[in-house]
């Protein structure tokens, strides 16, 4: 009995000893490339705005986006896989401590009667009951448990950025399907006020061809104007259609509201005005990109594999231990003289698959190189889309102003040409050029409003959020 003591004392001190020495195992830390940035070029600070569509101050897109984030299927998908890591990591955390198992059997078996063993008559038939609990605990001397479970992490912390990533180009896609849309309904209905001024205008050259002010021929020119007009309008309108039905799906509804395609939207005449963009944005704006966080994480995952294919080369030390009673009667189970325990401890050293390790080993490290170069190139693709953002917004602004400039010019020429055809001294094909040239200018103008307000959204994407001036 006192051997058995000291032999479970060396045992349970041998024990401490390796999760010590596990413990003090040396991790190594993510390493990430160093990478030459831009200069900061502002003093603007960012802020925490994953809100950002509310700087357009239009409830309808709010209502849409926000409906989206939370029916929309693809979006589910991504937050599905955040569950799933989630649960991986569990299974990995599950290995840096002991397993603990319960364990109750029985067995009634029959042994030969004519072995070579001779038996006492009776003893053919015997019962066997157990009930204990068995303890294994892998020490991690290599870093093996605690590496996998450091990858298992980073892996989540990926796929909470993936699906933040996500997430924000969703609701970058709604903003932009719904600003477009605005600009379909503006046309629709430039187009329909068009087409009844181009009524209005063949009856009167009717009516002015009657009392012989006017010849055919310019009714034949009314004419066709009004029914130029009259051709463009269904194609616009399948268009508006087309778009409601889009972001019906984007905001995850049903299949009959995607067939009905019922949309609320702003009422205002004229498209929401985009934010206004401080001159300066610094560079570190862009650790909020979702994407380069996820890039970042994938990295550390990679990183931590390979010390986990590293630590194969090395001996796996398992510590066991198990205690409780068997008996062959079970009304005998649980007194003292059934009790039964064992301790072990096992070495596993590889000799014969070092040539498998090896490739385990290289395949890790071809895997944190392309890690190491999504990396690199998300932070390059990062400032590209900023400054692409940038330079489409400042070039949207001009255009809108040019064309809003040129939009007043020509209304003041259909002024003045209507005025000199009433008069007579102007030929009816100069007031049907004007009016073919407002109407395309007008036309022209709603689209550069979108633009400007869809590349405001992309500069939103781009930055991960929003932005303040001190």
């Amino acid at each position: 009995m006192r051997d058995d003591k000291r032999l479970i004392r060396s045992v349970a001190l041998g024990l401490l000893t390796a999760v010590v020495l596990a413990a003090c195992a040396s991790t190594p830390e993510a390493r990430k490339p160093v990478l030459e940035l831009p200069d900061a070029t502002g003093a603007v600070v960012a802020e925490d705005l994953s809100q950002w569509w509310l700087r357009y101050n239009d409830p309808a897109l709010t209502a849409l986006i926000e409906r989206a984030l939370v029916h929309n299927a693809d979006l589910k998908v991504a937050v599905a896989r955040v569950d799933e890591a989630a649960a991986l990591l569990v299974v990995a955390n599950s290995d840096r401590f002991p397993s603990v198992d319960l364990n109750v059997g029985a067995n009634r078996s029959k042994a030969t009667e004519k072995g070579v063993i001779p038996r006492p008559a009776g003893t053919f038939i015997s019962n066997d009951f157990q009930a204990g609990i068995s303890i294994a605990y892998e020490v991690d001397f290599w870093g093996r448990v605690r590496n996998a479970d450091k990858a298992a992490m980073a892996q989540l912390v990926a796929s909470r950025e993936s699906m933040l990533a996500f997430r924000s180009s969703l609701a970058a896609e709604v903003a932009r399907s719904y600003f477009s849309l605005l600009a379909t309904d503006r046309k629709v209905a430039l187009t329909r006020q068009t087409l009844t001024t181009r009524e209005e205008a063949f009856q009167l050259a009717q009516k002015r061809l009657t009392g012989g002010t006017a010849n055919s021929l310019q009714v034949q020119q009314a004419q066709s104007e009004r029914d130029a007009i009259a051709a463009a309008l269904p194609r616009l309108v399948a268009a508006q259609a087309q778009s409601t039905r889009a972001l019906a799906l984007l905001a995850g509804d049903s299949p009959r509201a995607i067939v009905e395609g019922a949309i609320g939207r702003s009422n205002a005449e004229v498209l929401p005005p985009a934010p206004v963009v401080p001159e300066g944005l610094p560079s570190d704006l862009l650790a909020r990109r979702p994407d380069i966080r996820e890039a970042e994480a994938n990295l550390a995952a990679s990183q931590a594999r390979v010390s986990v294919a590293r630590a194969l080369y090395f001996p796996q030390i398992v510590l066991t231990g198990s205690g409780g009673q068997e008996s062959a009667k079970l009304s005998d189970l649980f007194s003292g003289p059934a009790l039964v325990w064992r301790i072990a401890a096992s070495l596993t050293q590889p000799i014969f698959g070092l040539r498998q390790i090896d490739a385990q080993v290289n395949a890790a490290k071809a895997r944190e190189q392309q890690s190491e170069a999504a990396y690199v190139k998300s932070v390059q693709t990062a400032f590209k889309e900023v400054y692409d953002a940038l330079g489409n917004l400042h070039a949207a602004n001009d255009t809108l102003v040019a064309q809003e400039q040129r939009s007043a010019s020509l209304r003041e020429s259909l002024r003045i040409s209507q005025r000199r055809y009433d008069a007579g001294v102007s030929a009816y094909l100069d007031l049907l050029d004007a009016q073919r040239n407002l109407y395309a200018v007008d036309a022209d103008r709603i689209d550069a409003q979108a633009d400007r307000l869809n590349a405001s959204v992309d500069l939103f994407r781009a930055l991960g959020g929003g932005w303040s001036q001190q």
